[in-house]
């Protein structure tokens, strides 16, 4: 879905995935016209989306992207599409039963799932 996925509808009750949640922050922050949504208000308009997905299903498996380690000093609006995805990746993991970062094909459990 590349925008407003508080409009998805879907057609049964079961698992769904939602990927990739940096292409999503990006065509909800940019703009068509080339303006930029805040933040705030792109991270809002996707959570809403994310509710509404989760609550049509019994199973929500999100995955994002690792676009926090790069650089440090970033050209244009970058700045504001990693505060745009750092709240959803936030707000996403504290309502998770499961948060899991893969990391060379190993998975990395910061929140459920399985611990070494």
């Amino acid at each position: 879905c590349p925008q407003n996925l508080h409009l998805v509808r879907l057609p049964q009750q079961g698992t769904a995935l939602l990927e990739d949640l940096g292409n999503l922050a990006a065509n909800e922050l940019y703009r068509p016209d080339g303006s930029c949504l805040p933040p705030k208000q792109a991270a809002e308009k996707m959570l809403v989306g994310i509710e509404a997905i989760a609550a049509q299903c019994n199973h929500l498996i999100i995955v994002s992207n690792e676009v926090f380690s790069g650089g440090a000093d970033y050209a244009g609006e970058t700045d504001l599409y990693l505060q745009a995805l750092a709240m959803v990746n936030n707000a996403v993991a504290a309502k998770a039963d499961a948060v899991c970062r893969v990391v060379c094909g190993l998975p990395v459990y910061y929140k459920g799932g399985e611990r070494p």
